[in-house]
C-alpha cells in the first residue's frame, strides 16, 4: 500500500514538473528579445511547446505577431520568412485542436499564410471569436487590406465590424487615425464606415486625423 501511495505521489510530482517546465520555457521565450524570439522561430527546432494556461498562450501568440510584423522578419529571404510563419502556424494549430474558438490562434493563422483565401477565412474566424478585443481587431485591420484579392461580403463585414468597435473609444479613434495616415489604402473603408457613426464619434475621429497631420 505504501508503495502504491509513493508511486502515485511520484507520478503527481512528475506531472507538476513537466507542466511547470512547459510553462516556464514558453514564458521565457515569449519574454525574450525580438531578435532572440525570431532566431528560435526561424530555427524551427527550438520553438517551445504550447503552454497549458491561457495567459501563457496569449503571451506566445503576442510574441509571434510581434516577430511576424517586425523589420527583422521583413528583411529576411522568403524561405526564412516561411519558417517563422510555419513555426507560429504550428503553435496556432495546436491551440485550435484544444480550443477551436481560441481567437488569438485564428489571428496568428491569418498572419502566417500567404494564401489570400485562407487568410481571409482565418480573419473572419478571428472576428467571430473575438469581436470586441482590440489586439485582435488591430491585427485584422492591418492585415485585412492586403486580403482584398480574396474580398467577400463576410470579409468586408468582419473588417467593418472592427472599425465600428474601435471607433467607439478615444484610444480606438486615435489608432484608426494613425492607420488612416500610415496606409492610404485604408482611407476609403474608414471614411465609409465611420461616416455612419454618431456625430460625436465622427467629429472626434476627424480631430485625431487633423492633429496627426499637423505633427
Amino acid at each position: 500500500m505504501k508503495l502504491i501511495v509513493f508511486l502515485m505521489s511520484l507520478l503527481a510530482v512528475s506531472g507538476v514538473v513537466a507542466t511547470f517546465g512547459r510553462e516556464y520555457n514558453a514564458a521565457f521565450w515569449a519574454r525574450s528579445s525580438e531578435a532572440r524570439a525570431f532566431e528560435i522561430l526561424a530555427s524551427r527546432s527550438e520553438v517551445p511547446e504550447l503552454p497549458f494556461s491561457n495567459r501563457s498562450m496569449r503571451e506566445v501568440f503576442e510574441t509571434c505577431a510581434r516577430v511576424q510584423q517586425s523589420l527583422i522578419q521583413a528583411f529576411q529571404p522568403p524561405e526564412t520568412q516561411r519558417a517563422v510563419d510555419e513555426s507560429c502556424a504550428a503553435l496556432a494549430r495546436d491551440a485550435l485542436i484544444k480550443n477551436p474558438t481560441y481567437s488569438a490562434a485564428h489571428t496568428i493563422l491569418m498572419l502566417s499564410t500567404a494564401d489570400a483565401a485562407q487568410g481571409a477565412q482565418a480573419l473572419i474566424q478571428s472576428q467571430k471569436t473575438a469581436p470586441r478585443e482590440s489586439w485582435n481587431a488591430k491585427l485584422r485591420l492591418r492585415e485585412g487590406l492586403s486580403l482584398q484579392s480574396a474580398t467577400s461580403p463576410a470579409l468586408d463585414a468582419a473588417l467593418e465590424s472592427d472599425v465600428n468597435f474601435m471607433v467607439q473609444t478615444p484610444a480606438g479613434r486615435n489608432w484608426l487615425a494613425r492607420l488612416y495616415h500610415a496606409d492610404p489604402a485604408s482611407r476609403a473603408m474608414l471614411v465609409r464606415v465611420i461616416d455612419q457613426r454618431p456625430n460625436a464619434e465622427k467629429a472626434s475621429f476627424l480631430r485625431e486625423v487633423r492633429a496627426l497631420g499637423q505633427d
